[in-house]
């Protein structure tokens, strides 16, 4: 194995509360190209989490550059999330920056700054500048409300 993967694994252990020591061993270690994959109780990937690089932090705390998340639904990625830099906590599987995001999924572009992420239930929380652009091509019924049927004239008072 070598040293690339075998900081991977043991940020992975750490994450799951598995490796206590590698947590203090990895404690302002700076590494390239981490990667953190999340399975299902199938053992199906459910998400995966990038960084360009990773900081250990205190407390299990990982500092990650060129954030990617991909969400994944029956082996297919249904969302990519995107952002600057972020701070990750694996043990709560939690992501919080004050920087730009972009999640990006087959129907809609959501983006704004700075945001929390919870892992957990894959909800997103955009604190600011949020904006939303929908796909085109969706459903035309969703897009075209039908006008309201007309009103019947009011009885006049004698």
């Amino acid at each position: 194995m070598n040293w690339r993967r075998g900081v991977v694994c043991a940020a992975a252990l750490a994450s799951l509360g598995l490796a206590p020591g590698a947590r203090a061993q990895l404690e302002g270690q700076n590494i390239k190209g981490f990667r953190l994959p999340e399975y299902d109780e199938d053992g199906k990937l459910k998400q995966q989490l990038y960084g360009e690089t990773a900081t250990f932090l205190q407390d299990g705390i990982i500092q990650l550059t060129g954030l990617r998340i991909e969400i994944f639904r029956r082996g297919e990625v249904t969302a990519r999330i995107t952002s600057p830099e972020c701070a990750y906590d694996p043990n709560r599987k939690r992501a919080a920056s004050k920087d730009h995001i972009r999640i990006v999924t087959e129907k809609a572009v959501l983006t704004g700054d700075g945001f929390a992420w919870n892992g957990e239930n894959e909800q997103f929380q955009i604190f600011k500048n949020a904006k939303v652009t929908l796909d085109g091509q969706m459903d035309k019924s969703l897009v075209a409300p039908k006008p309201a049927p007309a009103a019947e004239p009011a009885a006049e008072k004698e």
